[in-house]
């Protein structure tokens, strides 16, 4: 049953099971824990596939030429698993989603298979690159740039606040993404310090176009959200957002950038306590603790930068993100 349940993974081929098995003393070929072992002391399979094959679990395992080696993600609809290409040996990210048929689930899939849509309109070295999308076994995947490195929140978390050059470097290229997708007419909607990874280069990557809006796009309130329609993270997103999801423009993202650096320099979102419909209206009424008065190292200039992307209207704001990666190029790596 378990040899049954590897050849149906896809991980390996009948010949390869075969040789492996010829290597293992026959006495034991009834003995799914220990062919398992045997299988992971050989280098067939890794430690999660033989767990997952021996709690049954075979479809998955394999999603089109890549091949599942462990999860290191978890987002609202989808697992996102590091994975190697069998074409190239190359390491990936797949982002996985396999639907139900309840009516959550089939909102959930065409907001998945939006993002796969989206994601090929993208090309930019600080975004992570998409390299394919599939179908397989009705499984609907996506395979994107492995980043090796730690999301913003996390680098934050293990290491403490960035310093203002360190914040200005990495953000100079959050906001050169941006702009990226803001010219081929996408808005972000869901800037925050989970979606920027940090690479173990130190450069940023923005990840996660899934809650992205098509400027002109018509309004689909189930899909893309709408008025009396919630789309984006509470912690960082701007009060028009709130209001109503389809009616953002470049301004939003951001107000939402504003946020994260907000929390890269501090290593709190803006306003961290309160109910969901507590912080919506601190984010509309509202004004964070000043910058300067939790890092009394920041520049002035800097924090003003900080405080024009969190103004309330987006009109008060920088008009794009390329103004806004002019305007940090001046920090970048200084104390």
């Amino acid at each position: 049953m378990f040899l049954q349940r590897v050849l149906r993974s896809g991980l390996m081929t009948r010949d390869q099971l075969v040789v492996s098995m010829r290597a293992l003393p026959r006495v034991l070929w009834n003995e799914p824990e220990t062919i398992a072992q045997h299988l992971v002391d050989r280098g067939e399979l890794n430690r999660f596939q033989a767990n997952q094959l021996l709690r049954g679990e075979y479809t998955g395992l394999v999603l089109g030429p890549f091949q599942i080696l462990e999860p290191i993600g978890k987002g609202g609809i989808a697992v996102v698993y590091l994975a190697r290409d069998s074409r190239t040996g190359e390491k990936v990210a797949v982002k996985a989603f396999r639907p139900t048929n309840s009516v959550k689930d089939t909102r959930a899939l065409a907001r998945f298979q939006r993002e796969m849509e989206l994601s090929r309109k993208l090309d930019h070295t600080n975004i992570a690159y998409t390299y394919e999308v599939g179908c397989s076994n009705g499984i609907h995947y996506l395979a994107m740039e492995y980043v090796e490195g730690r999301s913003l929140s996390r680098l934050v978390l293990e290491e403490g606040p960035l310093s203002v050059g360190r914040c200005a470097r990495l953000f100079v290229e959050v906001a050169s993404a941006l702009e990226h997708a803001h010219s081929r007419g996408l808005i972000h909607r869901d800037i925050k310090p989970s979606n920027i990874m940090v690479s173990s280069e130190d450069h940023a990557k923005v990840l996660d176009f899934g809650l992205a809006l098509v400027k002109g796009e018509q309004e689909i309130p189930e899909l893309i959200g709408g008025e009396g329609y919630a789309v984006g993270t509470i912690d960082y997103m701007p009060p028009e957002q709130a209001v109503n999801a389809a009616k953002v423009d470049e301004r939003s993202d951001l107000y939402s950038l504003g946020c994260t650096m907000y929390f890269a320099l501090t290593g709190s979102p803006p306003f961290p306590t309160g109910t969901k419909l507590e912080k919506i209206r601190k984010h509309q009424k509202e004004r964070p603790v000043p910058l300067m008065k939790l890092r009394p190292d920041v520049p002035a200039d800097f924090s003003a930068i900080v405080a024009k992307l969190m103004a309330k209207r987006p009109s008060a704001r920088y008009q794009s993100a390329r103004v806004v990666e002019k305007k940090l190029r001046a920090w970048v790596d200084l104390p």
